[in-house]
Parts: C-alpha cells; structure tokens; sequence
C-alpha cells in the first residue's frame, strides 16, 4: 500500500472509521472508476493504513463493454490501483439482458464476476458503494411501483451474496458529495456515467427531474430516507420471524393468523403472494382469515398464484 497516496485529510476522515467498523475481513472493493466507489477503495486502503490494521484491500473492476468509454475506464481504474499500491482483477464481461433490461443483466453479471473474484482471491467480502442518495432513489421507486416492507426499506447496509460472501454497503449514509470531495482531496480524477443522467429511464427521470424538487421542500430528504431504511429494515426482519413462528411458508394456522391485527396479516400475506398482486386484494383475504365464515373460500392472485381460506388453515397453491 503507498501511504504516500492517501493524504493525511482523508487518513483522518471521519468516513474512514465508519467504513472501519463496517469491515469485518480482508475485502473486495467494487470499483467502476466513478467517484462513489473511488472514494470507497481510498477510503479502504485510509483503513489498511492504520497502525493497528491487518486489512487486505484488492479492487475488482468490471468491464461490461456496454459503452464506448469502457476500455478507457477500466485503463483509469488499473492506474489508480497502481498509484496505489493496490491488487486490482479486472474482468470484461458479455451483457444478457433480463426481461429487456440492459441494467439488470448487468448488475447480475457483475455481482457473478465480483463472486469468483473475491472467491479466488479467499475474501469473503465485498464493497459496493451505494451511497444516502441511491437509498432515497431505490426507496421512493419502491414506493411508487408498490413494494412491500422489504422493497420499501431499500437496500441492506450488508446481505449474503453467495453462501460464503457478503455484499457490504459501507457508504449508504453518505452523501455523494463527500465521496467526490474525497477523491478531490486524494487529486485523482474520475469518469461519469452518462447513463445516469438519462431521463428516458425511470432512475434517470427521478434522479434528475423530481428529486431536485423534493430536496426544494426537504433538504434532508436523502439522509432522512437512509435513516428510515435502518428501521424499515428492522420492521422488516420482525414481519419475518413472525412469518417463521406462524408455520410453512405457504400454509399456516388460520386460528393464529386471526389472533393478529388484520392489517399485519395483510402484510404477511402480500410479503407470501408477491408484489403484483394489488393490496387490495391481500386485503380481502386478511378480512376473509379474521371473519367468523367456516365456508372455504379461494382467492385469485395472478401468477396461477392461490390462496385457500378454510375453517382451519390459510394456504398457498400454484395453479
């Protein structure tokens, strides 16, 4: 590692004892050559170069070969590192789009090759830098295509990518701005994406059109939005384990479900079905569980999805 690199204002940046304590191993940095996860990997190796550390920090790139400027940004990316002192594997991939989108396929296809990285390299984590703006953005999207608890909290702080790896999102309290100020600190350049900066994308229509007008009436909307999802999250879990108590994950006790307030069965119920299927829908049958009829009952959800209501229990079929 090439102290020499990282200067003294963000060796000392209070970022660095964040991404710390979110550390809990040697780590694989995702590194696109943006200022988000630029300042990720400086902010990593501010880590490595603590007196008491022993962290390895490694940059993965991935090159989806997607746009002109591709071969250009995975050259700044390898010279960073170099600057660095730090291992970077850099791997071009081919693109499958999934259910015509470009973006999905992608991010799979990246998370695949960011996996067999870490997993020849022995690391068990890997760091994205998703930041408080991207929480507001993936928050409000839920929102507005109607996701239930879990979509609605937004992205977890970190969640298991493969059995022995973990995806980490060290920076998602942070503000955007404060990354590129890193970067500027650290006198490294970066490349930006113009595709995310396109209005033709329902991202790139919010990012540019509607949240410059939220943040007019809430200026604090992103850090607000990124401390909501920690207790959305926690909501979340609880819906869970209460999940788990109630039995299968398709059949339950139809006694124990109406010992609980409706709207909390309803939201069982739609966390079981799916999200397309219309809450007002998983509403009806969360009235159908907790009324007295004894008379079974079968509710249509879409996808050949089915919920059976009898006298004694609620269960779930495919048609």
């Amino acid at each position: 590692m090439n102290k020499s690199a990282i200067p003294l204002e963000v060796r000392r940046h209070k970022l660095v004892a964040s991404v710390r304590n979110q550390l809990k191993d040697n780590v694989l940095v995702g590194v696109s050559g943006g200022a988000d996860s630029t300042a990720l990997l400086l902010l990593c190796c501010a880590v490595s170069l603590q007196q008491s550390s022993t962290l390895n920090v490694i940059a993965g790139h991935i090159n989806h070969g997607i746009r002109s400027e591709s071969d250009a940004e995975q050259q700044m990316v390898e010279t960073l590192c170099e600057k660095l002192g730090v291992k970077c594997v850099s791997k071009k991939i081919t693109v499958t789009p999934i259910d015509g989108s470009l973006a999905a396929g992608a991010r799979k296809g990246r998370y695949n090759e960011l996996a067999s990285i870490a997993t020849n390299n022995n690391l068990t984590q890997i760091a994205v830098a998703h930041h408080a703006t991207d929480q507001l953005e993936t928050m409000l999207m839920a929102l507005c295509r109607g996701g239930g608890p879990r979509k609605l909290a937004g992205m977890a702080a970190a969640r298991q990518l493969t059995t022995n790896i973990a995806l980490i999102r060290p920076l998602l309290h942070s503000d955007p701005a404060v990354l590129e100020d890193i970067c500027s600190l650290s006198d490294v350049t970066w490349c930006n994406d113009p595709t995310n900066c396109d209005t033709t994308t329902p991202r790139g229509k919010l990012r540019i059109e509607v949240l410059p007008k939220l943040r007019e009436l809430w200026p604090a909307a992103d850090r607000h939005a990124s401390n909501a999802s920690v207790m959305l999250q926690a909501a979340a879990d609880t819906l869970d384990a209460q999940a788990r108590l109630l039995g299968e994950p398709d059949t339950w006790s139809r006694k124990e479900l109406s010992n609980i307030p409706q709207d909390i069965v309803a939201t069982l119920m739609h966390k079981s079905v799916g999200n397309q299927t219309p809450f007002e829908t998983v509403r009806t049958i969360a009235a159908a569980i907790t009324d007295t009829s004894t008379e079974p009952r079968a509710f249509d959800c879409g996808s050949q999805c089915i919920v059976h209501v009898t006298a004694n229990e609620v269960r779930i079929s495919q048609s």
